[in-house]
């Protein structure tokens, strides 16, 4: 079955996007109508489904403007390479460094180890469509030193860890604000001190064990945290 228009058109657009600067001004739908030998109404349904996905802005009298899609993280578990394909985005990584430490306190702590025991560290630049979203310190236990070595690290962490039969199955979150320091601001191509999403993952396989550590920046620009909110029984609520 052929693909219809107006979302070929919007493919089209879409990859077009990915390569402009925020702001830049789409074409007129007249311009775009003609361009693709298309009637008005079919470039609008184009344009309607690229606003939805938040990769643009369309301003009455004014056109229609680049901007970069809103990555929303919601209570489920899901994997960066999850949150981003599901978006329509083009996940990818670039590895900084995997090396062998001595646990600091606070990881030591929330992987269940004594401080000081060996783990292995692993850093990432994590991107979506070639833009960076977040700078990921990871630390798992000495047992994965072998399966990190031989494993291609800008992927899927958690496909490798479920290669080895480690299936990550629940996760403990802390959200905070933060001003990215000025090394992790210039690689996500942010200003010195901009504001970030500073987020602590503990993942754990299904036996209860935790498996990994997530310690990332994530724009705050192009990131936030949902959760679904329900009031406890009346019952269980303290008197005011």
């Amino acid at each position: 079955m052929p693909t219809p228009k107006h979302v070929a058109i919007t493919n089209a657009l879409r990859e077009e996007c990915r390569d402009l600067p925020v702001g830049s001004r789409l074409p007129a739908e007249k311009e775009l109508a003609t361009r693709f030998g298309v009637s008005r109404m079919t470039v609008r349904q184009a344009l309607d489904a690229l606003a939805a996905e938040g990769r643009v802005e369309r301003a009455p009298g004014l056109g229609t403007f680049v901007r970069r899609p809103t990555v929303a993280m919601g209570p489920g578990l899901t994997s960066f390479t999850e949150d981003m394909r599901r978006r329509g985005l083009r996940p990818s990584s670039r590895l900084i460094a995997l090396e062998q430490v001595a646990a600091p306190a606070d990881v030591a702590d929330d992987l269940g180890v004594p401080a000081g025991t060996p783990v292995m560290r692993l850093e990432r630049l994590r991107f979506a469509d070639d833009e960076p979203m977040c700078l990921e310190e990871g630390h798992l236990p000495i047992r994965f030193e072998r399966l990190l070595e031989g494993a291609d690290l800008e992927g899927s962490l958690h496909r490798i860890l479920a290669s080895a039969g480690v299936i990550v199955d629940s996760a403990g979150r802390r959200v905070r604000a933060a001003a990215a320091p000025s090394r992790d601001a210039q690689l996500l191509r942010l200003s010195t001190g901009a504001p970030a999403l500073e987020i602590i993952d503990i993942f754990y396989d299904t036996n209860g064990r935790a498996v990994q550590r997530s310690h990332s920046r994530y724009r705050a620009d192009r990131y936030e945290v949902m959760s679904d909110l329900h009031r406890r029984p009346a019952a269980d609520l303290e008197p005011q």
